[in-house]
């Protein structure tokens, strides 16, 4: 056993010094990190090196299945790691490397100690899965009465101020983690939570938190040309759910996401214009590669979902 308040040794988690108050087990099995106030309710549960114990599929959507744990009346997200895109039908969940989500928790630390919304990262999971292969979970707090902002902006009766509020809090978020030096690896709107108590007309202005910050990462600064290509992403997904017609936008809610995101007028078209035309360039491209996902999907199980 070694405290995560050190820096890991070599043969662990050689690259990654784990926060204050976490505490690290290692054996044949894998790898664990678990927050120390929460290690024996996690034993309790039967979710650690072992295997998953009380764990249970939780209806919240993701890109796999995720599971939920219930410790002492408090409910936790598990999420197992799988690769995105055309990789996700040769791979599934299974990982080169093991420091993955160990890193993610050490980021998601980093970005609350900043007052940047994301849910707690409570425990951290590396399995072996073969010669040379990984399992890889992390366990965070789970938000209550919350949707994410795609199955949001998706609900045929979203009034239009909301949704234009909606559009706009994700724009003042977006330039919140990029002023921090933060860039989302999978900026998406499956990847942006919203509180349903605003959804539902009960809130002046959306509470919004930031998910999934695996392969993110934190800078002393972005520079433009990182800033404008993870927007670009963002504007790939958000083509790519308007295209499958399961979101709704009008067309004013890139400038109103683009506003919040940058209030200067000047500014703010310099900003876009590379954007746009880089999205135009790549889009014959990416509607391929989603074209072979939907092929593959009816013809094949999908390995993440294991």
């Amino acid at each position: 056993m070694a405290r995560a308040d050190q820096q890991a040794v070599p043969g662990c988690l050689a690259h990654v010094a784990l926060p204050a108050g976490f505490v690290l087990e290692e054996d044949a099995r894998g790898r664990l990190a678990v927050r120390e106030d929460l290690r024996a309710q996690f034993a309790a549960a039967g979710w650690g090196l072992a295997g998953d114990g009380s764990a249970r599929a939780s209806t919240l959507f993701g890109r796999a299945p995720l599971q939920e744990l219930e410790l002492v009346g408090a409910r936790y997200v598990v999420r197992r790691f799988t690769h995105g895109g055309l990789l996700r039908w040769l791979t599934g969940t299974r990982f080169l490397e093991s420091e993955r989500p160990f890193r993610e928790m050490v980021l998601a630390q980093a970005l609350r100690a900043m007052q940047l919304p994301t849910p707690a990262v409570v425990a951290a999971r590396a399995l072996r899965s073969g010669p040379g292969l990984w399992r890889l979970d992390v366990v965070t707090e789970r938000i209550e009465n919350s949707l994410d902002l795609a199955h949001a902006l998706a609900r045929e009766d979203l009034e239009p101020r909301v949704r234009r509020q909606l559009v706009a809090a994700a724009g003042a978020l977006v330039r919140r983690l990029h002023d921090q030096g933060f860039l989302h690896a999978d900026l998406t709107p499956r990847n942006l939570l919203v509180d349903l108590d605003f959804l539902a007309g009960r809130g002046a202005n959306p509470t919004l938190w930031v998910l999934d910050l695996d392969r993110s990462v934190q800078k002393p600064e972005l520079s433009i040309a990182e800033r404008q290509h993870n927007v670009r992403r963002l504007l790939r997904h958000v083509t790519r759910l308007l295209e499958k017609r399961v979101m709704h936008l009008q067309r004013t809610d890139l400038m109103r996401f683009l506003c919040a995101y940058e209030a200067r007028r000047l500014e703010r078209r310099a900003f876009l214009a590379p954007i746009l035309r880089a999205h135009a360039r790549s889009l014959v491209w990416h509607r391929t590669g989603w074209a072979l996902e939907k092929k593959l999907s009816t013809q094949q199980r999908d390995p993440g979902a294991v």
